[in-house]
């Protein structure tokens, strides 16, 4: 008698312990691991570098992608044998679980690696950028609905101090929405894509450096051929001729085109580089130099350079300014079709914005 209870209760207790086991690609999940999963399934990566991103919870499935450091991703479902099935956006795969923090950590982490950032909202036409933060302060300039800026500084509960065109200034919180933007995962094909660029840029410099010391040898052989102050005038004046007829060959659609080349990449204060960062004066100064126009480095001094056109005129390869406050503080390159690029902000980089999503404080036209 008692062998038959002891029996019946071996089966109950097996039976509970399969019930608490689900089957998925032949894995065993269990279910109060499933269920904290659900309940708290934020989690960012603390791997040295990256982790890769598997197609099956197993070392030997095939790599899908990475998750850097610091990245943001959900967890769906956890497995016994340690791995996790991670998402963000349409992106899932399966990671170690030892490479991600969860529950309190994951928070933690995520104000540490989390970028705040505010977007205008929708209803609002032009959001005014003041020097502090009061309603009767002194407005720097003005922002347009659906536009996003890093925030610097949450300034209590009515106040955020964002970076406009490299200044500084506040705009009230009740107008705008509060977001914040992680790191995700890139998949295989992303890195190599990233791989080929880079080792283009790597071979682009090289041929570059190349041809410039080959110049240079050329330049210094010239040198000691010419003999007379009258020759070395000769030479510079036909030099200068050969500039000017290669200027009168570019057209506006030519320097247009090659702008969008560079849509997407990083925005840099103070920087100058259309690869690897540069801000809206030194985006356009960088463009017109490529065609051999030296322009002036600062949106203020361009604005008074070239021919000044009206709206009605413009033209591709025509500049477009903006105001900050009082004075010209932006700058941005006219594509056509009423539309605009520039190096924006942090956020969002060099994009394409419509001419007038600021009022226009004046056009110039260089070619």
């Amino acid at each position: 008698m008692e062998r038959i209870q002891l029996r019946k209760q071996l089966i109950k207790c097996c039976v509970f312990a399969i019930s608490q086991l689900v089957i998925v690609s032949g894995t065993f999940i269990l279910k109060s691991e499933k269920a904290e999963a659900a309940g708290n399934n934020l989690a960012i990566s603390i791997a040295n570098d990256y982790v890769n991103i598997r197609n099956k919870p197993s070392l030997n499935g095939k790599v899908k992608g990475r998750l850097y450091r610091g990245s943001a991703v959900y967890i769906t479902r956890t497995y016994k044998n340690g791995w996790a099935l991670i998402k963000s956006g349409n992106f899932r795969g399966y990671i170690k679980k030892e490479f991600l923090a969860t529950g309190t950590k994951a928070r933690q982490l995520a104000r540490k690696y989390g970028v705040k950032y505010i977007t205008v909202k929708k209803n609002v036409g032009a959001l005014n950028v003041r020097e502090k933060t009061s309603k009767k302060a002194k407005i720097i300039t003005s922002i347009g609905s659906g536009e996003s800026f890093y925030v610097r500084k949450l300034c209590g509960k009515s106040w955020v101090r964002i970076s406009v065109d490299g200044e500084q200034g506040y705009v009230a919180r009740n107008y705008v929405n509060l977001r914040v933007k992680y790191k995700h995962p890139v998949s295989i094909a992303q890195v190599k894509a990233e791989e080929k660029k880079q080792e283009t840029t790597t071979k682009k410099d090289t041929t570059t450096t190349k041809n410039s010391t080959t110049t240079t040898k050329n330049s210094t052989t010239k040198k000691d051929s010419t003999t007379t102050t009258k020759d070395s005038t000769t030479l510079s004046d036909e030099t200068d001729n050969t500039n000017d007829t290669a200027k009168k060959k570019v057209t506006g659609s030519q320097i247009a085109n090659y702008a969008k080349k560079f849509l997407g990449n990083p925005y840099k204060y103070g920087g100058t580089s259309l690869t690897n960062g540069a801000d809206c004066s030194g985006f356009t100064q960088s463009i017109y130099k490529e065609f051999g126009y030296d322009i002036p480095r600062t949106s203020l001094e361009q604005s008074a350079y070239g021919t000044k056109v009206s709206a009605s005129s413009i033209k591709q390869g025509d500049l477009v300014f903006y105001q900050s406050g009082k004075t010209v503080g932006h700058v941005a390159l006219y594509i056509g079709d009423g539309e605009v690029i520039h190096a924006s902000n942090e956020k969002d980089g060099i994009k394409i914005s419509k001419m007038n999503y600021r009022t226009p404080y004046c056009i110039r036209r260089i070619v």
